[in-house]
């Protein structure tokens, strides 16, 4: 692709990544987590613990626009700096510490809740990032793992979610909703939300029994999810019972973990994810359009409620960028990264911002995937990822 097209994609993206953060005058983390009525402008869900109780301030898809704004900062640290500064606004406006001088997360700013499920760990993640070691990130980091893996630990419920929500049926994955009575029990968006975390913090630790489960939790994704088409069902509980929709952002999301994972394992590991990655790629890639985007429900063709869809497209942009970064991948794959990026830019941002992000989808069985009042613009699980394969473009 031609470097002037790049480019230009590249700064169009840069000046949409300030006009939604730093930039705004709405978005702004200290004023904004204090306010349990005010949201950001990317949380279309606006969950609060005021009337439902998980997931306000904490929630994911805001945990992923932040860290998507730390790897531009670690990608350019120089011009990253309000990037950097930013993201440490919105962590230490969740933070407070206790007469006893420890550092908590503040679950009524946050919203976070022990016995929701995966969900309530992806923001740990940018935690464990930012931690310098013995500091309040690292502190809460550590509490959060505590919950995850410690049998010792009970949660609100009088649950260790590592002995009741962990089966060894679904190769020791955590089922992605706690208590719910979820269709199936599994779902790609989970290991996301839950892996990078659980690598990053083990790997700092020298946790070894943690880092080979996550090697479990990984194969048994790729031996109970894989279709013959090559890509990856959405959720299930068995190879015999899949939610067979082939769901463009759930797809991302587990390559992304993949990759984001891969940056923390112990070399004994690496190869046997480095061609889970390549084989994860070459699946996804034969369902990309020439204008580098992909459809939200992959394998099927864009329609008026098949959108080609933007979530989706950012996060595999950002798993092959990443992986082709890293020496993970073959060079070869580097154009199809850049031509999902530049199209995305180039097709769905704009003055109002990035558009068609679907908004979500339930993996039950039922073909939730195509509701047109569910297209969005600007929201989190799409622009997040997107700054995220913003930042992999820095590096380029």
């Amino acid at each position: 692709m031609e470097q002037g097209r790049v480019s230009k994609a590249v700064e169009k993206a840069g000046n949409y990544v300030d006009r939604l953060t730093i930039g705004s005058i709405v978005n702004v983390p200290k004023k904004m987590i204090p306010a349990q009525n005010l949201f950001f402008t990317w949380d279309n869900e606006k969950r609060s613990p005021n009337s439902k109780k998980l997931l306000f301030n904490y929630s994911y898809y805001t945990g992923v626009v932040m860290e998507g704004l730390y790897d531009v900062y670690k990608a350019a640290p120089g011009e990253g700096k309000a990037y950097y500064d930013y993201v440490k606004e919105y962590l230490d406006s969740l933070i407070r510490q206790e007469e006893d001088g420890s550092y908590v997360l503040d679950f009524e700013m946050a919203g976070y809740v022990d016995c929701h499920g995966a969900d309530c760990y992806k923001t740990a993640a940018l935690l464990e990032d930012f931690s310098q070691g013995q500091d309040a990130y690292g502190e809460i980091a550590s509490r959060l793992y505590k919950h995850l893996t410690d049998e010792t630990y009970v949660n609100s419920l009088g649950v260790t979610p590592c002995k009741e929500e962990m089966p060894g049926a679904l190769g020791h994955n955590y089922r992605h909703n706690w208590g719910a009575g979820a269709r199936y029990q599994f779902w790609l968006d989970g290991i996301y939300m839950l892996q990078p975390f659980l690598a990053r913090h083990a790997a700092r630790k020298g946790d070894k029994r943690q880092l080979q489960l996550i090697q479990e939790r990984f194969d048994w994704v790729a031996d109970t999810l894989l279709a013959p088409n090559g890509m990856y069902y959405h959720g299930g509980n068995s190879r015999e019972d899949v939610c067979d929709f082939f769901w463009t952002r759930a797809m991302g999301w587990y390559g992304m973990a993949m990759v984001d994972v891969m940056e923390v394992l112990p070399e004994e590991y690496l190869e046997k994810r480095k061609g889970a990655l390549k084989l994860f790629v070459d699946g996804v890639l034969k369902y990309q359009g020439k204008d580098g985007l992909w459809p939200n429900l992959a394998d099927r063709p864009a329609t008026e409620t098949n959108l080609r869809e933007s979530s989706g497209t950012a996060m595999l942009a950002y798993t092959i960028l990443k992986g082709v970064r890293k020496g993970w991948l073959d060079s070869s794959y580097l154009e199809a990264g850049i031509g999902a990026f530049v199209g995305l830019v180039e097709e769905k941002l704009d003055e109002n911002g990035l558009r068609d992000i679907y908004l979500k989808a339930s993996a039950n069985g039922k073909n939730n995937y195509e509701v047109p009042e569910y297209y969005c613009t600007d929201e989190g699980k799409g622009s997040g990822p997107f700054i995220m394969a913003y930042s992999e473009m820095l590096y380029l």
